[in-house]
């Protein structure tokens, strides 16, 4: 129950005209003068004298809804400090208690007599300001002055339109389920703009509304809420990992994945995987990262449940969502696998004619019902026009006990989240304060700084603001850091006060890819730069509402089927509207997908770069103009293009359309006073060197990203310079774009022959323990290049006992390899190895598995790394970021039986291609060099 505060009479007047009644509703900022007639009269602002009431518009102050209908305010009498409304073709009534404070006027809905409205816009009016208008904020605002809408309840929800010279501002609620109408309340504040933020936090503090701020200054008022982060899913064995790439990006904060930290949403155990000492190694991995100034963040589900949580399996929780329910037809068996009902069926999942045709994560999700403490997994719905039967049911589904029902019992389907794949908690039942109380004793006990409630969106739609607000509340109402960094992937009115900033989109091409599969459409799929133009916008958003937004979560990722991989001249897009917008970036990566990708380093210092002049906000007002403009490229020089030049300079440029005859190089032309700018590398990271010819025998010089001066060669009209996984700023002295443009599309690139390395598996330094060669116990295979090795004894799948085969490989140069390895799993299905590098610690899971591609697996194959039994080799490539000099590594039995029949390893390639996937035919070849 939000707090009252005395009301101050003074401030209110009812004053008489001989054309009947005017109500006035007066403070130290503004008036309102609102006729008998319900409709608003005058808004004026007593600093300026400003008439903000616009001309030509009689608005009636408020709106009840009824069934289809709007029924206006028509009568309104105003007796002391209550407020009566009478609305024009319907007998409802209602009374609002009116509070007057010298920087606010409260309106706060305390009785309700005749026909209950569904809905009620509780206020309504308009005000001539049009410069900016936003409903989280609920102001619309210029530089000089804001009129402003702020609701005193979570129930309560403001919108702002602009409707031409004018904007329209309105609170509105309804009436169940949750808070009744009675609850409404919402404040009218006019005040300079540099005092909005003030007030509404004074505002906050007196309505007990969500806040979050330390001294006095809200948390989006901060320099943390400045901040980028990575947001990446990590253990504690990683804590080093995650402080390093800190340090070579400047990020100093981390957000950590739920999927990481925690193995059920709900009761929220502590993944051991990550965390062996559980709730203890979180604590210790939070504690060792703040020792290094770093802040870390929870990302988590608080408003719904994992279907393999305790509040699920082996009896469903009664305390979930209920979005449908219908009731058996007849007694159904516990062998049913078709289930009829009383009810159609035409909008349940799974219905080829539902209206719903995108369901997250997939409609395979979403096809549950839950009959007494059973849960029903069901294919699909039929008979065609009837659509009342359950077809394909599989029963006692998630761990629950399948059973007969009699006819008539209730068949509920709770609403699902996709995405983590579990069921929407009902707030209007005590489930989310408990599930909500067992989040903060991880948050508080670890010691966190920054949250993000994932899935805001994932709530009961029928009071859809309300609820995202709740859980929001609820949860972080029992968090007793502040101020923390609060953000989530829904926002509303009523969580302005607490969050800190907003606009995450899910990473690029992800976030496309997965509303696909859950049965969208698209068009046109956009490019990286496409993406990030629509952050650009949600950014420009939050501003309308005076909230810092993010530019993220955005992917640092290789090249994957038809996906490029991030390049450089996109990684640059982003930091530019970084800097123009003043603006932190999120990436949502993980350590796999850079260390697989050869362009990671150089993306992560040019990442550093920017930075480094945001957080000193080195960039001119005349650069900031520069930078915002969409589809428009921009290249940092290194700093030492000019004598003694130490501040930032930006080129414009563009790219040339297959340079050198092909996609794989990438080039940017861009002007600089008498000389042209080129931004150079090859897409994939491969070696080699481009060769130009130009007529005019231009003076060429290059750098490398850090400013250092790279070497060209230059003979005549002939300049070679080198491409690959660095990115070059080469400079043609005194030479026009155009003519430099021409000269790329037309130049020949030479790339260097990648190495590719063989290694025989009994060619090992060592075997320990129960590993053995097949010759050693009279095991042969004609089909394997040699003798094969293989696991004798039991399997220990945590690599605890010390079974392994190690290896030394000489890596002739510096970058990114891929290994590969050939095995045979001679009983089929999803077997595998373990590798571990002399560095790591071992744990056999994540990026330590080899193998796991469980189709055809009893025949010799080459494999990369898997996912089970669906998965077809060679699966995906084990990337690995290497030094030049002896690799050492070793290999484990992970699963499979042991003996004769146990998972075989024949040979190895290491390759310096990542697109190459070799062939018996080639290792043939190279195993006989």
């Amino acid at each position: 129950m939000r707090k009252l505060i005395p009301v101050l009479l003074a401030g209110l007047a009812a004053a008489t005209a001989a054309h009947g009644q005017e109500i006035v509703l007066e403070n130290a900022r503004f008036r309102a003068v609102i006729g008998e007639n319900a409709v608003w009269d005058a808004f004026t602002d007593k600093a300026t004298g400003r008439e903000l009431c616009p001309p030509g518009q009689r608005l009636p102050m408020a709106l009840a809804r009824v069934g289809a209908r709007n029924f206006p305010a028509s009568k309104a009498l105003l007796a002391r400090d209550r407020l009566t409304l009478e609305f024009a073709g319907c007998d409802t009534r209602i009374v609002y208690r009116v509070e007057s404070q010298p920087d606010w006027i409260m309106l706060d809905v305390v009785e309700i007599t005749g026909t209950r409205p569904d809905r009620l816009t509780l206020l309504r009016g308009g005000a001539t300001i049009v410069e900016h208008a936003g409903s989280i904020l609920g102001a619309a605002w210029n530089a000089d002055l804001a009129v402003c809408l702020r609701a005193a309840t979570l129930s309560t929800q403001v919108s702002v339109s602009r409707r031409g010279e004018w904007s329209e501002l309105s609170a509105t609620t309804q009436d169940g389920p949750g808070p009744r109408l009675e609850d409404a309340a919402v404040a009218i504040v006019v005040a300079r703009t540099e005092e909005l933020r003030t007030i509404l936090h004074r505002l906050s503090l007196a309505y007990e509304l969500p806040h979050n701020h330390q001294d006095g200054a809200a948390s989006k008022d901060l320099d943390i809420a400045r901040g980028s982060y990575w947001f990446l899913g990590f253990g504690e064995k990683d804590a080093e990992r995650v402080i390093d790439y800190c340090r070579r990006t400047g990020l100093r904060q981390v957000m950590l994945s739920s999927g990481a930290w925690c193995s059920s949403p709900g009761h929220y155990t502590i993944n051991t995987g990550f965390y062996p000492e559980g709730l203890e190694s979180l604590r210790r991995t939070v504690a060792k990262l703040h020792t290094e100034g770093i802040l870390v963040g929870m990302h988590c589900f608080a408003s719904k449940v994992a279907k393999h949580d305790p509040f699920v399996t082996p009896v469903p929780d009664r305390r979930f969502w209920v979005d449908r329910e219908a009731r058996l037809a007849a007694q159904t068996s516990a062998e049913a696998s078709e289930i009829t009902l009383e009810e159609d069926l035409r909008e349940w999942p799974g219905s080829p004619v539902a209206s719903q045709k995108v369901w997250e994560g997939g409609v395979d999700k979403h096809r549950d019902a839950i009959i007494d403490d059973e849960i029903v997994t069901y294919e699909s719905i039929g008979p065609e026009g009837k659509w009342n039967t359950l077809v394909g049911c599989r029963r006692g589904a998630y761990g629950t006990r399948a059973a007969s029902h009699g006819a008539g019992t209730a068949v509920r389907h709770y609403g699902v989240d996709g995405c983590i794949n579990g069921y929407i908690i009902d707030q209007e039942t005590d489930l989310l304060d408990e599930v909500a109380g067992r989040l903060a004793e991880v948050f508080n006990g670890c010691d966190f700084d920054m949250v993000y409630f994932d899935g805001s969106e994932d709530v009961d739609r029928r009071r859809f603001h309300y609820y995202l607000s709740n859980f929001h509340a609820t949860a972080l109402g029992k968090f007793t850091k502040r101020p923390v960094i609060h953000m989530g992937g829904g926002m509303s009115h009523g969580l302005w006060h607490s969050f800190t900033r907003n606009a995450t989109i899910d990473q690029y091409p992800g976030t496309y890819l997965s509303y696909l599969a859950a049965g969208g459409t698209i068009a046109q799929f956009p490019t990286c730069k496409d993406h990030i133009d629509t952050s650009v916008r949600r950014v420009l958003e939050c501003h309308e509402n005076m909230l810092p937004g993010e530019l993220g979560w955005f992917g640092v990722n290789p090249a994957r089927g038809n996906y490029d991989g991030l390049q450089f001249d996109e990684i640059e897009y982003l930091m530019t509207k970084s800097l123009a917008l003043d603006a932190p970036i999120s990436l949502q990566t993980s350590f796999t997908a850079m260390e697989a990708h050869p362009l990671t380093p150089d993306i992560l210092e040019i990442i550093r770069q920017y930075e480094e002049i945001r957080a000193a906000k080195a960039v001119s007002a005349a650069d900031t103009q520069r930078l915002a403009e969409l589809q428009q490229d921009f290249v940092l020089l290194p700093a030492v293009l000019g004598p003694g030049k130490r501040e930032a300079e930006f080129v414009a440029v563009e790219a040339v359309e297959n340079a050198a005859g092909t996609r794989d190089v990438r080039a940017l032309v861009g002007a600089r006073g008498e000389d042209t700018v080129v931004t150079l590398w090859h897409r994939l990271g491969k070696e080699g060197r481009l060769v130009i010819r130009m007529s005019d025998s231009p003076a060429v010089t290059a750098f490398d990203v850090q400013g250092h001066r790279v070497a060209v060669d230059a003979a005549g009209d002939r300049v070679a310079i080198p491409v690959g996984c660095r990115r070059l700023v080469v400079v043609f002295a005194g030479s026009a774009p155009a003519v430099v443009r021409k000269a790329i599309g037309s130049a020949t690139l030479e790339i260097r022959k990648p190495d590719v390395l063989w290694l025989q598996a009994e060619d090992c330094v060592s075997r320990v323990g129960a590993m053995a060669a097949g010759s050693e116990a009279t095991l042969a295979d004609e089909r394997a290049f040699g003798d094969f090795v293989f696991c004798r004894g039991p399997y220990d799948r945590t690599g605890k006992t010390p079974n392994y085969c190690e290896y030394q490989v000489d890596v002739p140069r510096r970058g990114q390899w891929t290994l590969w390895a050939r095995v045979r799993y001679p009983t089929g299905g999803d077997q595998s190895f373990g590798l571990v590098r002399a560095d790591e610690e071992v744990t056999l899971t994540g990026d330590q598995v080899l193998g796991n591609c469980g189709v055809g697996s009893w025949a010799w194959h080459w494999t990369g790394r898997g996912s089970g039994s669906t998965s077809a080799p060679p699966g995906e490539p084990i990337r690995l970021r290497l030094e030049a000099g002896p690799l050492v590594f070793r290999v484990y039995p992970r699963e499979g039986s042991a003996g004769a029949t146990a998972p075989r390893l024949d040979a190895f390639c290491l390759g310096e291609d990542p697109e190459y996937v070799p062939t018996d035919d080639d290792a043939r070849v190279g195993l006989a060099k």
